[in-house]
């Protein structure tokens, strides 16, 4: 029966169907063709995998990211990143980079991020003398920092489905986030210095800090919600709930908010939370089968009889979630394999943090990778460049992310230093 299962998932994915109905014909087709589970599983199933306290922090960030971007905030942050990084070598390409790790703070959705940073620093990094398709493989990388560096909705997925502390999550993604970008800012230097970038006049302290206080409002909105969370004030949702109004009450006050935008982003939000909750409700029918069907079992049996090292089996399972999210939203990627692959944490002793932390930022590689990588054609479709130089330009920004993937498996601090400095410790 997997194999039907597999098999019958991989050919629907094949002719065009979307992974969440894929998920759940193959399924139900499976459930049909045993007839040894009763068809009550299948409503089970569906409603205790969206029946989460958890999980209604999805919609709630969703809402607070795109009041934020309606603000008009984007603008303000890129301008705060160009007076402070634009006079160096590769400056404007340094800008864009952290505009995308503070959007990341904002938001925690990789594809509003890489929509709305394309849209403004494409054509600006066009007029520098940058490739249109290196900027947007830079900026999808940008984009995919979205759900490692705090808020992150694939962060609040993860611990809604294996019952891992939010705030610890949050904690373990600053280290690699900042690293990922520091990464991204090393190819861009080079990148500047081949092509013979030009450097722009340095502004001057006194701009510097005006446009830092522009940019306060959104610069503020990670200290209030890892700060609610961090201080026991709040849970994860509840924070949600804190960063909408902080949202609201930012774009009333700046102007930038009315009732028409108000309603336009709340039916974007909703939109924009059904795709996940319609893939996590199939994810866990698809998945329990999975266990159910002894996979698991399989797995473990392979990875035994091959190492005993944790470092090994942690790169193994990189390897292999990085493949699936090429192919697979990396949301129902995680959903479909994390099960699998979860009977291994206590198998090896993995502690539950660190490989949670490997598994995200392996996953998130995907949506900026050939030949599925959704943040690339967001990036190239809103700017109209073609894809296929897109493409050409991603693989260093490929690199770098696995190569944080690596160091992180090796020196488990980078993911462990902070939640251990704040006190959250993940058994």
């Amino acid at each position: 029966m997997i194999i039907l299962l597999f098999a019958a998932f991989f050919v629907l994915l094949f002719i065009g169907m979307p992974i969440a109905y894929a998920m759940a014909i193959s399924s139900v087709a499976v459930l049909l063709a045993d007839n040894v589970l009763p068809g009550l599983v299948i409503a089970q199933k569906l409603f205790t995998a969206m029946d989460s306290f958890s999980l209604m922090a999805i919609p709630f960030f969703m809402l607070a990211g795109s009041l934020m971007e309606q603000s008009g905030i984007t603008r303000r942050l890129v301008h705060f990143a160009n007076t402070l990084v634009g006079h160096f070598t590769g400056g404007l390409g340094h800008a864009t980079i952290i505009t995308g790790v503070l959007m990341a703070g904002v938001s925690g959705s990789a594809n509003a991020d890489t929509s709305a940073i394309a849209s403004i620093m494409v054509p600006a990094l066009k007029e520098e003398g940058y490739d249109p398709g290196y900027s947007c493989a830079m900026i999808s990388g940008c984009g995919a920092l979205g759900p490692v560096i705090p808020p992150s909705i694939m962060m609040v997925i993860y611990a809604g489905v294996t019952s891992i502390s939010i705030a610890a999550l949050f904690m373990a993604g600053f280290i690699p986030g900042l690293l990922i970008g520091l990464g991204y800012m090393v190819v861009n230097y080079f990148y500047a210095k081949k092509h013979g970038i030009p450097r722009t006049k340095f502004v001057g302290w006194k701009n510097i800090f005006t446009s830092f206080l522009h940019a306060i409002p959104a610069l503020g909105m990670p200290f209030v919600i890892i700060g609610g969370i961090l201080s026991g004030v709040v849970t994860a949702t509840e924070a949600g709930v804190l960063a909408c109004l902080y949202s609201m009450v930012y774009g009333l006050l700046a102007r930038s908010l009315n009732g028409k935008k108000l309603y336009e982003c709340i039916t974007n939000a909703v939109a924009a939370t059904t795709n996940p909750m319609i893939i996590i409700a199939f994810a866990a029918l698809f998945g329990y089968l999975v266990t159910n069907y002894n996979f698991s079992k399989m797995i473990l049996a392979i990875m035994t009889s091959f190492t005993s090292s944790q470092q090994i089996v942690l790169l193994l399972i990189s390897v292999v979630l990085f493949v699936a999210g090429m192919f697979i939203d990396s949301n129902a990627a995680m959903l479909m394999l994390i099960p699998v692959f979860t009977p291994l944490i206590a198998l090896y002793g993995f502690d539950k943090l660190h490989f949670a932390m490997v598994c995200i930022l392996t996953l998130v590689m995907g949506g900026m990778s050939p030949p599925v990588g959704l943040l690339m054609y967001i990036a190239a479709g809103c700017t109209n460049t073609p894809l296929n130089t897109v493409v050409k330009n991603i693989w260093w920004f490929i690199v770098v992310n696995y190569a944080i993937v690596i160091l992180a498996i090796f020196i488990p601090q980078i993911i462990g230093a902070l939640p251990a400095l704040a006190g959250l410790i993940v058994n």
